[in-house]
């Protein structure tokens, strides 16, 4: 079976982190046989457990959105003829 890659990195030396073995979570559960417990995540640099960096989301004071300034001009919705075009000037 392949193990997958973590794509996760480490907050103290920003390397990649690999997982613990599953931890029993009760008295007498057998470790070989657990599906669900505590794991922690060891850095690979440093090898010591360590928290994941989480990338915080960046949060604008004006919404960039509503900042769009559409076109301006107006769109003609006949052809003029000379005539028009002299009177309008």
């Amino acid at each position: 079976m392949k193990k997958n890659k973590s794509k996760l990195k480490s907050n103290c030396c920003n390397s990649e982190i690999r997982y613990s073995e599953i931890a029993p979570d009760f008295i007498g559960d057998n470790p070989k046989e657990i599906k669900i417990g505590t794991v922690y995540h060891i850095c690979t640099k440093c090898q010591e457990a360590c928290d994941v960096h989480i990338n915080e989301r960046k949060f604008w004071t004006r919404n960039p959105k509503t900042q769009i300034i559409g076109d301006k001009r107006e769109k003609q919705k006949r052809k003029q003829t000379e005539k028009e075009i002299k009177e309008n000037k």
